[in-house]
């Protein structure tokens, strides 16, 4: 059984005061094995954020249906973690209280919060960083946060839209390689939206590539590099030929928005 089966999911969203209706998807079917890290690119508009929303509940397909681990998605549910580009840290509480939010809303006992909340603060690189405010961290210590309090729920299915999109590229770099290093000790099941052909061909172990709007599967596309990885394999040459080749994909559909 698919980790995650979107089968025929489309997305029109209504003219505003009268105006023509906007198809954002069109019928799109792909099925996301357990523990695969599946990145999404394509041009800007095409869809991408609006299917990763609707895999998270947080929108509904205006046709076909999204199954995560064989129940259909009506909504929001803590076996799918989100994580977006803005950091969307609760500026009232501190770094292990964010992280700690969604266990206590759970209701777990303070001791098993805390000895979660203290293993993901490990993971993450913020040990020491436990009482600080948001306010007080950089933008790749403020996402490091997100997707800690993300993982600390232990969701089945990880889903980040472009979370490294407002960092500067040396911390996204990092970034990226702080996020492999937890999918490969954890074996999560991740959606990742990005615009950046290195991301999303570093990250995955395969790479959608949709069409300009409305959006719909252009290609999909298997990323047969070894793990671990580190940042001098994106100057190898089985990277660079899948750069050239998804390049080459998505010029071409932003040609067609031009």
């Amino acid at each position: 059984m698919s980790a995650v089966s979107i089968d025929n999911v489309s997305r029109t969203f209504p003219g505003v005061h009268g105006g023509q209706p906007t198809h954002a998807l069109t019928p799109v079917s792909v099925e996301v094995g357990e523990n695969d890290f599946v990145t999404i690119l394509g041009p800007s508009g095409c869809g991408k954020s609006t299917l990763l929303r609707i895999v998270a509940g947080l929108d509904e397909p205006s046709g076909g249906k999204v199954v995560v681990r064989g129940r259909q998605v009506t909504g929001p549910g803590a076996d799918r973690g989100m994580v977006f580009q803005s950091y969307t840290l609760f500026p009232w509480l501190t770094v292990a209280e964010n992280i700690e939010f969604g266990l206590r809303e759970k209701g777990m006992a303070k001791s098993e919060r805390e000895a979660i909340v203290a293993d993901y603060i490990g993971k993450v690189g913020l040990k020491g960083f436990e009482r600080h405010w948001p306010k007080q961290l950089s933008g790749g210590m403020q996402q490091r946060v997100a997707i800690a309090r993300a993982l600390a729920n232990d969701p089945a299915i990880l889903l980040l839209d472009e979370p490294f999109g407002a960092l500067d590229n040396q911390t996204r770099g990092l970034m990226q390689e702080l996020l492999l290093e937890i999918w490969e000790a954890d074996q999560k099941t991740v959606l990742f939206v990005t615009h950046d052909i290195e991301e999303a061909i570093f990250l995955g172990s395969r790479c959608l590539v949709m069409s300009a709007r409305p959006g719909r599967i252009k290609a999909d596309v298997k990323v047969p590099l070894p793990h671990p990885r580190d940042y001098r394999m994106k100057a190898e040459p089985d990277f660079l030929d899948l750069k050239i080749r998804l390049t080459e994909e998505i010029r071409e559909e932003a040609k067609k928005v031009a």
